[in-house]
């Protein structure tokens, strides 16, 4: 049985964007369902392939702006900006959307 997410267009769109340029089949697949605003999942397993791909940006950003952390020596803002956007403004969004219904990993 599926379920019918509601979540902002621009983040259906910024997955959209990622699964295109990773060429993640499935998740494009997910992806073309519904309207702009909706998020289609026929279970747990499709829930959890959505999370993966906001975990991997996690994951990413993590390497591409190690001075986020202001307790480090080589703390840096525009790292600390960048990598808080990517955590805040993608992962923790996603995360909550489809957390609501499906018990997800989120764990990185």
């Amino acid at each position: 049985m599926s379920k019918t997410i509601t979540l902002p267009s621009e983040l259906k769109a910024a997955l959209s964007a990622i699964a295109t340029e990773r060429r993640y089949p499935l998740v494009r697949e997910i992806l073309a369902r519904g309207k702009a605003d909706e998020l289609v999942l026929e279970d747990k397993h499709e829930a959890q392939v959505i999370v993966d791909v906001a975990r991997v940006q996690m994951l990413e950003a993590g390497l591409r702006y190690p001075y986020w952390n202001e307790d480090s020596a080589r703390y840096n803002k525009a790292h600390d900006e960048a990598f808080q956007e990517v955590q805040m403004g993608f992962f923790e969004k996603v995360a909550m959307y489809v957390g609501q219904e499906f018990e997800v990993v989120t764990r990185i």
